[in-house]
């Protein structure tokens, strides 16, 4: 079994009152949003672009969307063409969508299928991710049990906060990824620390099934690598976060409802302007 400790120092913090206001804002926005049939539209009358309501009904349970052609940007090489299903909608329950996504042209094609749920928009309780993915290869069928991963991710918001104000207790942040070949698993306790968390994380990871013996050699080799890149990209991802991603979820929600409505409708030669605006009116 390989087992790596690590931490990393996130500053400032985010209170709970500023993640409840701003996870609450891309619930708003896709809400606010009205279906024409496939086509959506914002309320100033500004047309979203690139996405389609395939089938169902807006915002609500059942609703599919998926790529809209007309209107979406082109195609990046590789990239994945996703397809969104509302497995759940209320603010004060729970929110959930599933995506499906697959890479279309010639080659290995990468499948992947994410579940993510949240209960209780209006106060965040807990989140949790699953991702399922595979790869195939056309007219090739050995080896696929090497092919696939399942990532498993769950937060508890609520002990989140009260570990990070110095509460005992269980991880309130578990990440598992599970192959064929490996099992493994980070935990994350935050604690007080100077005008910030300090995040402790631990990683294990072991071989399983019968070729549990043999993964073991290879895991100690992936351990020391791992390793040095936990040294190399943590302090990255510290100053990330407070020079991106902090600053992201303490900002006024007004000001990022604006912004994400923008991405929304904006044309591509609008994204390209400096400084530009989305201009308002029906769009066909």
């Amino acid at each position: 079994m390989a087992r790596l400790k690590h931490t990393v120092i996130l500053a400032p913090v985010v209170s709970r009152s500023e993640l409840t206001r701003v996870v609450s804002v891309p619930h708003d926005v896709w809400a606010s949003l009205h279906a024409e049939g496939h086509q959506l539209f914002a309320d100033d009358g500004r047309l979203v672009r690139g996405i389609a309501l395939l089938a169902g009904e807006h915002a609500r349970p059942g609703a599919r969307y998926d790529r809209d052609e007309a209107t979406a940007a082109p195609l990046a090489e590789g990239e994945v063409v996703p397809r969104v299903t509302l497995l759940a909608w209320d603010p004060g329950a729970e929110t959930a969508l599933r995506v499906d996504g697959q890479r279309l042209g010639p080659g290995p094609s990468p499948r992947l299928a994410a579940e993510f749920r949240l209960r209780d928009v209006s106060h965040p309780k807990r989140a949790t991710l699953r991702i399922d993915g595979s790869m195939s290869r056309p007219g090739r069928q050995r080896r696929r049990w090497l092919r696939w991963f399942t990532l498993k991710a769950d937060l508890d918001v609520a002990r989140w906060y009260a570990s990070a104000a110095g509460e005992s207790g269980p991880p309130p942040l578990r990440v598992q990824v599970v192959h064929s070949l490996v099992r493994a698993e980070a935990r994350a306790v935050p604690r007080p620390a100077d005008g910030g968390w300090a995040v402790d994380l631990l990683i294990t990871a072991r071989g399983r099934g019968i070729l549990r013996p043999v993964v073991a050699v290879p895991l100690q080799v992936a351990k020391r690598i791992l390793r040095r890149s936990l040294d190399r990209n943590l302090p990255r991802a510290a100053e990330a976060w407070r020079t991106e991603i902090q600053p992201e979820l303490t900002r006024d929600p007004a000001e990022l409802r604006r912004q994400m409505l923008d991405e929304l409708c904006m044309t591509e030669d609008e994204r390209a302007a400096p400084g530009g605006d989305a201009p308002g009116g029906r769009e066909s």
